[in-house]
């Protein structure tokens, strides 16, 4: 008996181990989700970073306004408020109604291609807020250069020790043979260097100075608020002033055009006035006489015919009336 007891206890024992390393192995299951949300936290890191350091932005934006002076005012303020500078601008002017009257006055537009700091983009992209005008569209696009500036800096790397290992062995060098053709590799990778180098440069005033495209139409009302326009007796005004304008304009243009014509009218009276000389100078010959007798004889049988052909009409009229 005692042995069956102590086989017994053994036996609960070692049932007792068991399920206490099930416990801990149950412990760790529950633990290992915790080392997955770390890992999840790296990733997203991981993915922040994939955006890149260098990142260059552009910008293009379109307002409308009735006011486009001040509206201009407002946009050279705040471009020296914020350091930036106009690299393009563009002034036309446009007859969007096509038709005459106060309708067809010509409204401007000016395109801007501006290099603003990006590190007061926003600041300067709220700013024009407050103008005059109605921004239409806008449209922000970034573009990721960083992997391409770093190759650029690596390949630059390489053909500094490439210039360095050439520049010594140009001082070691003896026979002129040697000289030349080290010169020619070293020439060539000094080229080539200075040729990456403009590409970071340039990339490097693209990533400091964001690439703003800036547009203004001016119009008699904004095409998203149809209420809100030029007033009528502003409208009236304009109107009379341009109609005179006009007129001005349309009698300078008259004088000039005649100006133009007045060689071609002399030509045309002399050409008259001696067709008018040579007429007059055949008539008074016999020729011309004899066939103004004629012309004058023809001309009486015609009128002879016309009077007896009604004479002939009404004769027969009266026969039938009779009749």
């Amino acid at each position: 008996m005692k042995k069956i007891m102590k086989g017994l206890i053994g036996l609960c024992s070692i049932f007792l181990l068991a399920c206490s390393n099930t416990n801990d192995t149950s412990t760790e299951q529950i633990g290992a989700p915790q080392t997955d949300v770390a890992l999840t936290n790296e990733e997203s890191e991981i993915g922040e970073r994939l955006i890149g350091e260098k990142v260059i932005k552009t910008v293009t934006l379109n307002y409308e306004t009735l006011l486009f002076d001040e509206t201009l005012d407002h946009i050279m303020e705040t471009i020296q408020s914020h350091d930036a500078y106009i690299e393009f601008s563009y002034e036309s002017t446009n007859n969007y109604s096509g038709s005459v009257g106060p309708e067809a006055r010509n409204y401007r537009r000016i395109e801007y291609t501006l290099r603003v700091p990006t590190d007061a983009l926003y600041d300067f992209l709220g700013d024009l807020e407050g103008m005059e005008a109605v921004k239409i569209s806008e449209q922000i696009g970034s573009q990721d250069v960083t992997q391409q500036y770093a190759d650029l800096e690596t390949r630059i790397g390489v053909l500094n020790q490439k210039e360095e290992r050439l520049q010594t062995l140009l001082s070691e060098a003896v026979t002129i043979e040697e000289i030349l053709q080290i010169e020619n590799q070293l020439s060539e990778t000094i080229a080539e260097r200075e040729t990456l180098q403009s590409q970071v440069d340039n990339f490097d005033s693209l990533i400091a100075y964001t690439e703003v495209h800036l547009t203004v139409d001016e119009r008699q009302r904004i095409s998203e608020q149809p209420g809100d326009g030029i007033p009528f007796w502003e409208r009236f005004k304009e109107a009379v002033v341009d109609s005179m304008f006009a007129f001005y304009y349309w009698i300078q243009n008259f004088v000039i055009w005649l100006i133009f014509l007045l060689p071609y009218l002399v030509v045309a009276g002399l050409i008259y006035l001696l067709y008018r000389f040579i007429l007059r100078r055949y008539k008074e010959t016999s020729m011309g006489q004899k066939r103004e007798k004629e012309r004058s004889q023809v001309q009486m049988k015609r009128k002879r015919r016309t009077k007896i052909v009604p004479q002939n009409q009404e004769e027969k009229k009266e026969t039938k009336e009779k009749e």
